[in-house]
Parts: C-alpha cells; sequence; structure tokens
C-alpha cells in the first residue's frame, strides 16, 4: 500500500486528509552492482530545485491582474465543501472545442444521463468569491487541457442510502499529447495517468470537506500501458481502508487497470 496526501488550507491550522493507496510509482529502485543488472535496473533519484543564480534567470512572468491579498485569503477561508459542490455542479462542464470524445460516447452518455450523477469542473477562490470557475483552464482542467491532450470529465455521485460521502465518477481521453512520444505508437506517458488520479481525488476531497487542498504526497503504481485514444472510466470513493478508483479499458471491464485512491474520514484537529 502507499498513499498520497492532501493539505487543506484553512486557519487557524492546517489539516492533512491521508489518501490510502495502492498506486505507488516508485522513481528509484534498488540493484546488485553487477555489470548484467546494472542496465536493467538501476538507481534513480530526481529533485526540482529552485535556482536563479546567474545566467539562470528563468522566463519572465506574464502580466498579471493586481489581487487583494486580504480578499483572497476572505474567500478562501469563506468556502465549504457543501457551497462548492452546490456552485461546481450549477456550472456543469462548458463545452471544450479541442475536446477529444465524440458526440455519441458511451460512457460518456452514460454518466451524463444518470439522474444522480452531477457534470462538474474544478473551481477555485479568487478576487470575485471563493468559487470561480476557471476560464482559461489549467494543467488538467478545460479545453486548454484537451488541447494539450487530457480531456477528463467528472461527475459528483451524491451519498448512497446509509452513505456519509459522496463519490467522483468520471471518463477521461488521453490525446497525442498525453503519450510518451508523438508518433512513436507507445501509449499514455506515466505523468499523464498520475495527473488524472491527482485529479480526482483532490476534487473529491474538495466535495466532501475543504475546497482549499493542496496534494503534498502522492506514490503510483502503473501495472500495464495506458492505452491513448480510448475513453477510460475514473471511479474514486472514499473509505476508512479500502477503496477503489479504477481507469479500466472499456472493452475489458472485468480486466481493469488497478488503480486505488481511498481516503479516510478525517479527525479534525482543535480549531477546525
Amino acid at each position: 500500500m502507499s498513499c498520497a496526501r492532501v493539505a487543506a488550507s484553512r486557519l487557524p491550522v492546517s489539516h492533512l486528509v491521508s489518501l490510502q493507496s495502492g498506486c505507488r510509482y516508485s522513481l528509484h529502485t534498488r540493484t546488485r552492482r553487477d555489470a548484467r543488472s546494472t542496465g536493467r535496473n538501476c538507481s534513480v533519484m530526481c529533485a526540482l530545485i529552485e535556482d536563479q543564480g546567474p545566467g539562470n534567470q528563468g522566463e519572465t512572468p506574464p502580466a498579471t491582474p493586481t489581487l487583494a491579498p486580504s480578499r483572497l485569503r476572505t474567500h478562501q477561508l469563506a468556502g465549504t465543501a457543501a457551497g462548492y459542490r452546490e456552485q461546481a455542479v450549477a456550472h456543469g462542464i462548458p463545452s471544450r472545442k479541442h475536446g477529444l470524445f465524440a458526440d455519441d460516447d458511451a460512457l460518456l452518455l452514460e454518466l451524463c444521463a444518470s439522474p444522480d450523477m452531477a457534470a462538474f469542473e474544478k473551481h477555485l477562490p479568487g478576487e470575485a468569491g471563493p468559487y470561480q470557475p476557471l476560464p482559461r483552464g489549467g494543467w488538467v482542467t478545460g479545453d486548454e487541457a484537451a488541447a494539450r491532450g487530457i480531456d477528463l470529465r467528472m461527475f459528483y455521485r451524491t451519498p448512497a442510502p446509509g452513505d456519509e460521502h459522496g463519490s467522483l465518477e468520471g471518463v477521461v481521453r488521453l490525446g497525442d499529447g498525453a503519450s510518451i512520444g508523438i508518433g512513436f505508437w507507445v501509449s499514455a506517458h506515466g505523468g499523464a495517468v498520475e495527473s488524472v488520479l491527482d485529479e480526482a481525488t483532490a476534487e473529491l476531497a474538495k466535495c466532501e470537506f475543504t475546497p482549499v487542498l493542496a496534494t503534498v504526497e502522492a506514490n503510483f503504481r502503473i501495472k500495464k500501458a495506458v492505452p491513448l485514444h480510448t475513453t477510460l472510466r475514473v471511479e474514486c470513493r472514499w473509505g476508512l481502508c479500502a477503496g477503489a478508483c479504477w481507469l479500466p479499458d472499456t472493452a475489458s471491464i472485468a480486466s481493469p487497470l488497478q488503480f486505488f485512491p481511498s481516503v479516510p474520514a478525517p479527525i479534525h484537529p482543535a480549531g477546525w
């Protein structure tokens, strides 16, 4: 088992919601110092380091509107999970010019027709309020993401009788831009697959606990190649110790690609 943690930004304390997961993607492995095995299984460590030294000034940040920090912080703190769900569902999923789904996609139509499913898209607190849509998209959000090769459509399922929390279901298609290499007959890049899982788990957490979250730790295990240009089902639900998040090949639901993010119920600290 592995874990992903999501930090919830809320004063006066920060609360960590732990996501138990069976999705581990190890970036380093151990091997004997053997000439025959070194080339097959080597140790790799990687880090992102901010370096603003001479000759490495980076790109010029784009001009952005001035945002009053006090107003933004007020809107971050004002949000609630119920308010987030209501506003996100009210906006639904806008039309996507670069969408990767056909109009008659069976899985997408199935979710749209379900009476207990509500389509929604990521919202964030901004200058105008605590729940604002993203008109210019994001990494895995909106038409901009679809144009880059990740078209994720999410639906919130209301809690079933006897259940304390709702769940998230959806579909995703990964295009050429999400491939390991365009034009090389390869599968989806692992980072694209992980981005979908990260987005789904975080959005469910926002719908259930608090709308201001940030992923701080995540591990993934990708057990087989994830195909491009294929409609994949996304399922994410809560549980104390176990849960499931599948991206199965629609042609073989009985043989899913096993992804298991699940979020234990949080223990609210004093002052929450």
